[in-house]
């Protein structure tokens, strides 16, 4: 995944669908070596500059899957990047949550858990 495009994605700069069209391969073939023997599956993305990642970036990314504009395949796979990745910073406690949550592939996520994870980030602090 290119930082890049991941970024214009979360700015609304290009839409769910162009980001899927980049990364399906991607996550695919990440989500195959997961669940084959070895276990162990590869998230790629890009270098590129410093990026405060807040809670509308984070919006955005829980409204496409929520909506399914995004597939739900794709949740971890980006969570994933952004939190290994240096170049990402989170805008407060809360975002990092949000993505700790996405992250995890222990439990199965559902639009539904977007959605409430959406109303989480929008909550009065």
């Amino acid at each position: 995944m290119l930082h890049s495009s991941l970024m214009s994605f979360l700015n609304g700069e290009i839409s769910a669908g162009a980001l899927w069209h980049e990364i399906e391969a991607e996550v695919m073939g990440c989500l195959a070596a997961t669940f084959a023997d070895a276990g162990v599956g590869h998230v790629i993305i890009t270098d590129g500059p410093k990026a405060l990642v807040t809670g509308q970036h984070a919006d955005v990314l829980l409204r496409a899957l929520a909506e399914g504009s995004l597939p739900l395949d794709a949740a971890c796979y980006i969570a994933d990047a952004m939190i290994m990745s240096d170049c990402f910073d989170f805008g407060d406690e809360r975002v990092s949550e949000a993505l700790s949550y996405l992250s995890d592939e222990s439990v199965p996520f559902s639009r539904q858990e977007a959605e409430a994870l959406r109303g989480r980030l929008s909550a009065p602090t």
